[in-house]
């Protein structure tokens, strides 16, 4: 369990509208309507980057976009990422700012990309890892109450047989890259937060299905870690993951693992079925 530090070793100030506190994470530099979201929202993030990513201290920062002419993933003067958020409609902008339970999301892309599989070409989402796997550590730093959102999503589409097939599912570009709402190896946050394509919802709770899937059936929560480890390697993702869950030696192994995937999906509790862990 991550604790927040002693009161003692938090610092605090009010410089004009702005609220800059010390984190376990690194720091926000917010209002203060919004110091306690973007803490919290920080806090998640830094765990899920330990567990899910095995980064054991990734530090960054949380800015508010009012006060900064940083963009995101840029680096503070002290060498972490800064995370630029915009927290609040402000007067002159009648766009509403992007849901704040987003940010952990785009955090995990981030950290992805940043220490895990970074990204050495033009025209792709995200690092050179597949779209999938990079989808996949950003929904695995979501909150619960999104993943059960997805979760839900995911059996519905499972029985209408409309949830994307793992073998196309472990193939195909992002469904936004595909549509060009997401611009190519920018370096910045996607403004891209509804989706653009029919198939985007379907890729999203894909994702998270299999990241749960993928835990239980190897026994590790850092499979992502791992799964990005085997790719810095050169490994063939699609026969790693066959061998780690006891398919490599079936003939048409991913067709035989996609069915134990619906039927998993069908059965497991965090997806409305009977059986138990």
């Amino acid at each position: 369990m991550l604790l927040m530090p002693p009161m003692s070793s938090v610092m605090e100030s009010h410089s004009g509208q702005s609220f800059i506190r010390s984190t376990a994470f690194g720091y926000v530099d917010v209002d203060a309507e919004s110091a306690e979201s973007a803490t919290e929202e920080g806090n998640a993030a830094y765990r899920s980057a330990g567990s899910v990513l095995n980064l054991a201290d990734a530090r960054f920062g949380i800015v508010d976009s009012d006060y900064t002419t940083s963009r995101w993933g840029d680096r503070s003067p002290d060498g972490l990422p800064v995370y630029v958020w915009t927290f609040r409609k402000s007067s002159t902008n009648r766009t509403l700012p992007p849901p704040v339970y987003l940010l952990r999301h785009e955090i995990g892309h981030d950290l992805f990309v940043r220490y895990l599989v970074p990204s050495t070409k033009r025209d792709q989402y995200g690092g050179d890892a597949p779209d999938w796997l990079d989808e996949m550590a950003a929904v695995a730093f979501e909150g619960e109450a999104l993943k059960a959102i997805r979760r839900r999503a995911a059996v519905r589409y499972a029985r209408e047989a409309k949830l994307i097939p793992l073998q196309r599912f472990l193939t195909m570009v992002h469904p936004e890259m595909a549509t060009g709402s997401i611009p190519a190896s920018s370096g910045q946050l996607a403004p891209v937060f509804e989706a653009r394509s029919n198939e985007t919802l379907q890729f999203y709770s894909t994702a998270t299905a299999f990241y749960d899937f993928l835990v239980i059936r190897t026994k590790s929560a850092a499979i992502i870690a791992q799964l990005a480890a085997a790719f810095r390697d050169g490994e063939n993702l699609d026969q790693w993951i066959l061998a780690r869950t006891g398919y490599e030696e079936r003939e048409n192994g991913i067709d035989a693992l996609n069915a134990d995937f619906l039927t998993w999906i069908a059965c497991d509790p965090d997806y409305g079925g009977g059986a138990s862990r």
